[in-house]
């Protein structure tokens, strides 16, 4: 593909339609796949600017992760877009066993032969924000920090317990980060 501003990989459906709505939106033509295309079905597409392929690893074990993303991440280089994205959501509920984004992380930097990776996390629009590292949500017009949130911090997969995201994260990779 050629002038490719963004690839990415959604950690689930939802988050990755979310993606391809706002790089639409702002007039970036984009396309998201459930799965990797053939070459033909992928050349109906060389308009598009981005292109994305949905996932399951948020609900993924790490061993699930070693073998599915790792291609996945391949694939997505081959594209060669300006920036290769990982999109997790905006909560970061994750854990060492279950979604773990430090796993995803590592096999990223693998794949892409990278040191560092930037975070981005939050989502203003959904009233979810990281301020000095720590992140926090909004339920019925409140604010809480994340690990104190009425919901996420009881979620039944991936509670949330810590706001500093860079400890939560220490949790799920050995990477050095800060």
């Amino acid at each position: 593909m050629q002038n490719l501003l963004l690839s990415y990989y959604g950690d689930d459906l939802t988050g990755s339609t979310d993606v391809m709505e706002a790089l639409e939106l702002g007039g970036v033509p984009t396309v998201l796949f459930m799965r990797q295309p053939d070459e033909t079905l992928l050349s109906q597409f060389r308009h598009c600017r981005a292109i994305g392929l949905a996932g399951t690893s948020r609900s993924e074990t790490p061993q699930w992760m070693d073998t599915h993303l790792q291609g996945s991440f391949a694939w997505l280089k081959t594209l060669d877009a300006e920036i290769c994205h990982y999109k997790i959501c905006s909560t970061f509920d994750s854990s060492p066993a279950i979604g773990s984004i430090g796993r995803a992380i590592e096999i990223g930097c693998s794949v892409f032969s990278q040191d560092s990776v930037p975070l981005v996390v939050g989502a203003p629009q959904l009233k979810r924000y990281t301020a000095f590292g720590h992140l926090f949500a909004a339920y019925r017009d409140k604010f809480f920090r994340i690990d104190r949130h009425p919901v996420m911090s009881r979620h039944p997969t991936t509670p949330m317990d810590e706001s500093d995201l860079l400890i939560h994260l220490s949790r799920q990779t050995d990477l050095t980060s800060g």
